[in-house]
């Protein structure tokens, strides 16, 4: 087809080409056609050639090609879907005025549009939604079509693209979207995970939905309503032999919130099953469930569709809330009075310290139902399970929530389900939606409404009640809180009852509890926010009353209309109860007024009254570990060597030194570590040696040694060509090497805690070494010996234990602490007598995510992570940091993906959250390698982090490493006294300091790296660079994206011997390093101070370049 330009250029002319479709089309139907435009004008002018799709009035454009021209004839794509038949589509094409192009199109095909037509590709439905929808399509028959967005929420992955349904005033909560797959072939086992977000005042639910070839849809996952302002996580697992359809469907249901989707990934199972799912819910299986073979009976997976009349269970499952959803039912109807049906879990890994959380959702109505009970068995325990949990009798026509902890920190285990039949005549148990978390379970009766409402459940009376609704901070409502009592942030959320309407006017909701056992005294706390029209500093219309339920019979405890001041406020009071109870929270709003009563932070203190315990807001003090005993081996050098000998037949001595003696920065430190002052005494070896490899050793007896001690020293280590430091251990057959360090370290005294096994040592050995071209000096000062490992303080370097590191029981992986090897020792000790965590290898043909919780934190400010990791040769394996509160890890922090490390490298991350939180450290290990990842020496301090890259060395190198090189030299942290420029840039005194390299060997070469900058497009680079003389050599920086990648930025052989400034704007889509080179010449210094790295371009005012930079693909 031709259309000339010539005929057809007048200001309103148009040229359309259309088709009729009267048919359905397939789910992949797709158009394809090539086009070419031709224009003989010296400056063409860009104009549309459309491609719309024309229903009744209503006229949808599918494709826009916006050209000047095309040089040859030129391909594109148009994406039809599954329409309904009935609609034009239309190539439509508008020139410009006195336009003269010729357009022509040809080879018009449709692909894919059959009924039986199945695109290439379709089998592969992991997306992440980054750059389309992947092999997921739009089912054009709903009513609503899902939007691919980046908008307001922020994806899993991090500010990137999820697919979401927005629920609106003008929404029709009967819309639906659908999101749908092809069918993926039968006879295997398919995994699916995803993460969704639910939340908001008004929203309806999500649907995992299969459908097999010749039946009907099955919704096989399924949540309504709000779950919070927060991306969570399912895990499906689908076994067919029929090929089987994928749908996801997001029902608007109401008139504010969204729903979305993010991160699905489907793969098919190498040996028949998936990983454990982390929430069981019955859809699709028993999740490992078995019978106990000394129990009467078992339990069977059944729906509410299949009860029986004389069954008292549940007609709606808990996951779905429908007769179709399956849960887990002892089907105590088929069985005698007295006999026990159980089912076990398979064996589980040991718990972590504090043990780990198990939630389930149980149903019991009706008297003298039965009991249901919760046992932990281990090995030394088969035949004598312990009772950890149970229920007896009528628990109401609701499904309950129930927790228990779990605690088997050394012993693998299995949890036991059992269940009792009763008396009555209708009689069942029934479980469903089973989790095990971190952590010890909270007590009874307490909910801060992070996660959801806990243990407690709606219940309005029938005739004029409403529910209390699951808000946020960021919830939109008149009189919603801005912000949570738990976290004080609009992140955290609470229960509230709001009554802006006539609907809710006039009405009550009503909280209840779980059942909790008898108590002679407790203290029951819970916080409170009202707000209404006219409502401040006064009571609020909305009344709150408290009541205690024993038996049925209800007593109230508190009444309180709240008080309208724009804060949380506490409410405390006491009670007893004879047997067991449960608390019910009823809110009562009066007719014809409007206004909110939110709740937070209940709390339940048994076993003390309200005047004896604070507020449970009260943070716990630190606790401290007092030192051990003294002992003979201990030296501070005072007085003298001690029991400490120089040893016979080495190659050089220590000799025992003040800091008066020092008469150059790099022949010793000024002062001592033990007081501190100039006429205080140390352990010195400083100078080069008449040879390489000569060896000072100074040693004690080991004498009433336990089997573990901890020996711990202070040490200064300072210059540009020092070697190493060793602890040794003299045994009976062999000297061993314990600990190492080797080159400079900051200017300041460092202490070292080694722990060392003692069963046939006789002497403990610290030796240094330095070489003919060494130039600086080795100090230690303090020696003690103390029994037993040494404990973890500011830094956690895994030898003696795991710091209160656990793995997250939602990951399959498992870290764990190793010893070092003969070709890579630990970071700590830098040998292979050291330890790190590392993720353990397995079995599995499948990539293992694991996750390692740091101790939980409960600052709210910000906090910098440091830590040193390695990662391994394979390019599948990553690690990343995550905060992780209320459950789930959020968006990585920081990510190191691919390419191996060539050594142990640092970093650092600022984390902070609003409410109490854990550090996550993600390891993803890919099978078949024999490495993994590997981290070490980990520590946490108040306050941000300085931006990666960024150092002014007041307080030491920051994240940059030296680079060790045969026959180089080193960059050392110095100030104005230690041969460099007379003053730093930083603060422009004596005392601050900088980077300075100097070196008396002609050529040799300094190298320091900085950690790696994690993706940024642009980013301003500054560095402040002072060079003494001509002959001081060159100074370069280079990027580089790995060992042998590097790209140089900048070098300069002179700075005008004073303080210059070098800027650059770096362009880079990936990880990269900075790495800053100085070549030594005859004479004279390098020195770099206030090295910055800043996101956006550099100003132009700022902006320097050297005569001697030159471009490279990231400067811009």
């Amino acid at each position: 087809m031709y259309l000339d330009g010539k005929e057809g250029s007048g200001l309103f002319h148009q040229a359309d080409l259309e088709l009729w479709v009267d048919h359905p089309a397939a789910l992949g139907c797709q158009m394809r056609f090539w086009f070419y435009v031709y224009d003989n004008d010296s400056f063409p002018l860009s104009t549309d050639l459309k491609v719309k799709m024309v229903r009744g009035a209503t006229v949808t454009d599918l494709l826009t090609i916006n050209k000047k021209y095309t040089s040859s004839w030129e391909n594109a794509t148009v994406f039809i879907g599954n329409q309904p038949g009935g609609y034009k589509l239309l190539f439509s094409y508008r020139p410009s005025f006195m336009e003269t192009k010729e357009v022509m199109l040809d080879d018009i095909t449709f692909e894919n549009c059959g009924q039986e037509d199945v695109p290439g590709g379709s089998e592969h439905l992991t997306c992440n939604f980054e750059r389309d929808t992947c092999s997921w399509y739009h089912d054009y028959t709903a009513s609503l079509l899902w939007d691919r967005n980046d908008g307001k929420y922020e994806d899993v992955t991090g500010n990137g693209y999820f697919m979401r349904v927005k629920a609106g005033s003008n929404s029709d909560a009967s819309s639906v979207a659908r999101l749908m797959s092809f069918p993926q072939a039968g006879g295997q086992t398919i995994c699916v995970t995803f993460f969704y977000l639910i939340f908001g005042n008004s929203i309806g639910s999500l649907k995992f939905i299969t459908k097999r070839s010749g039946e009907a849809e099955t919704v096989v996952w399924m949540r309504s309503g709000t779950q919070g302002n927060k991306w969570r996580f399912a895990d499906l697992t689908f076994t067919s032999d029929k090929p089987i359809q994928f749908i996801i469907e997001a029902v608007v249901g109401g008139q504010q919130g969204s729903i979305a989707i993010d991160d699905i990934e489907v793969s098919a199972s190498v040996n028949g099953s998936c990983p454990p799912e982390r929430e069981c819910s019955f859809q699709g299986s028993l999740c490992g469930l078995t019978p106990r073979p000394s129990a009467d009976f078992h339990w069977n997976r059944i729906t509410g569709a299949s009860q029986p009349a004389n069954s008292s269970g549940p007609a709606e499952d808990h996951t779905l809330g429908t007769k179709q959803g399956y849960y887990l039912s002892a089907e105590l109807w088929r069985h005698p009075e007295g006999s026990t049906g159980a089912m076990m879990t398979a064996v589980m890994e040991p718990t972590p310290s504090d043990g780990e959380c198990l939630m389930f959702w149980y149903y019991m109505d009706g008297a003298d139902g039965g009991e249901l009970s919760v046992l932990l068995q281990t090995a030394d325990s088969h035949e004598n399970a312990t009772r950890l949990w149970s229920k007896r009798g009528d628990q109401g026509r609701h499904w309950r929530h129930g927790r228990v902890t779990l605690f088997s920190p050394h012993t693998q285990y299995q949890v036991i389900f059992e269940a009792k039949a009763g008396g009555g005549p209708q009689r069942d148990v029934s479980i469903d939606d089973l989790t095990v978390m971190n952590g010890a379970c909270p007590p009874a009766g307490f909910c801060n409404f992070e996660m959801d409402f806990c243990g407690w459940v709606n219940n309005p009376p029938p005739d004029s009640g409403v529910e209390w609704d699951w808000f946020s901070g960021e919830s939109e409502g008149l009189f919603a809180p801005s912000q949570d009592h738990s976290t004080g942030s609009s992140l955290g959320h609470f229960a509230i009852f709001s009554s802006q309407d006539d609907f809710h006017s006039g009405k009550v909701a009503q909280l209840e509890s779980e059942t909790m056992d008898a108590v002679e005294r407790a203290c029951l706390e819970i916080w409170h926010f009202a707000e209404g029209f006219g409502a401040q500093q006064k009571p609020s219309d909305i009344t709150l009353t408290v009541f205690l339920s024993v038996g049925g019979e209800l007593r109230p405890l508190l009444n309180t209309s709240g008080f309208g001041n724009n804060s949380w406020i506490p409410d405390r009071v006491d009670y007893s109860a004879s047997g067991p109870h449960q608390i019910i929270l009823q809110a009562n709003c009066p007719e014809s007024e409007v206004g909110s009563f939110s709740v937070d932070d209940v709390h339940i203190i048994r076993g003390r009254s309200c005047d004896e315990t604070g507020l449970t807001t009260t943070l716990t003090p630190p606790t401290t570990t007092p030192a051990g005993p003294s002992s003979d081996m201990d030296c501070t050098f005072e007085e003298g060597w001690c029991r400490w000998i120089q040893e016979v037949g080495d190659d050089a001595d220590w000799a025992r030194h003040t800091g008066l003696q020092v008469d150059d920065p790099w022949n010793g430190p000024r002062f001592d570590h033990t007081v501190g002052n100039n006429q205080g005494f140390f352990l010195l070896l400083n100078g080069s040696g008449l040879k390489d490899g000569e060896r000072a050793a100074v040693s004690v007896p080991a004498v009433s040694l336990e089997s573990q001690s901890c020996v711990e020293f202070w040490f200064y280590m300072l210059g540009p060509s020092v070697s190493s430091l060793d602890l040794l251990l003299q045994t009976n057959s062999s000297e061993l090497l314990v600990w190492t360090l080797h080159g400079t370290q900051n200017p300041e005294w460092t202490s070292a805690r080694v722990t060392i096994h003692t069963n046939d040592s006789f002497k403990i050995t610290l030796a240094g070494h330095r070489n003919t071209q060494s130039w600086g000096f080795i100090a230690v000062d303090d020696v003690t010996v103390r029994g037993g490992a040494c404990s973890n303080q500011n830094v956690c370097g895994f030898d003696s234990d795991s710091c209160g590191f656990d793995n997250s029981v939602s990951q399959r992986g498992l870290w764990g602490r190793r010893k070092g090897g003969e070709h890579h020792g630990d970071h700590t000790y830098g040998t292979e007598q050291g330890f790190y965590m590392t993720v353990f290898s397995s079995n599995s043909r499948q990539p293992e995510v694991a996750d390692l919780l740091s101790p939980a934190f409960s600052s709210s400010s910000e906090m910098c992570v440091r830590f040193w990791y390695w990662l391994p040769a394979d390019s599948s394996n990553s690690l990343s940091v995550h905060v992780q509160r209320d459950g789930e890890p959020g968006d990585a922090l920081w990510r190191r993906p691919g390419s191996p490390s060539t050594g142990w490298e640092v970093a650092e991350v600022t984390v902070s959250s609003p409410a109490r939180f854990y550090v996550v450290f993600r390891a993803v290990h890919v099978p078949g390698t024999s490495d993994s990842v590997k981290i070490d020496d980990v520590s946490f301090k108040s306050g941000a982090c300085s931006p990666a890259g960024s150092c002014d060395f007041e307080s030491g190198q920051c994240t940059w490493v030296n680079i060790h090189k045969d026959g180089g030299h080193q960059w050392v942290v110095a100030n104005g006294g230690s041969h460099g420029p007379p003053t730093d840039h930083t603060t422009d005194t004596p005392e601050g300091q900088f980077l300075l390299s100097l070196s008396r060997q002609h050529g040799s070469v300094a190298q320091v790296v900085s950690e790696w900058v994690q993706e940024k497009e642009t980013s301003c680079f500054t560095l402040w660079y002072h060079m003494e003389t001509s002959d001081s050599g060159t100074l370069r920086v280079f990027t580089r994206s790995g060992p042998s990648d590097q790209t140089l930025v900048f070098h300069s052989n002179s700075s005008g011997s004073r303080w210059s400034r070098f800027s650059q704007t770096l362009n880079s889509t990936n990880l990269f390093q900075l790495l800053v080179e100085a070549e030594s010449k005859s004479s004279g210094f390098i020195a770099v101070d206030d090295i910055s790295l800043t996101p956006g371009v550099c100003k132009r005012t700022e902006a320097f370049l050297s005569s001697a930079a030159h471009e490279s693909g990231l400067l811009k």
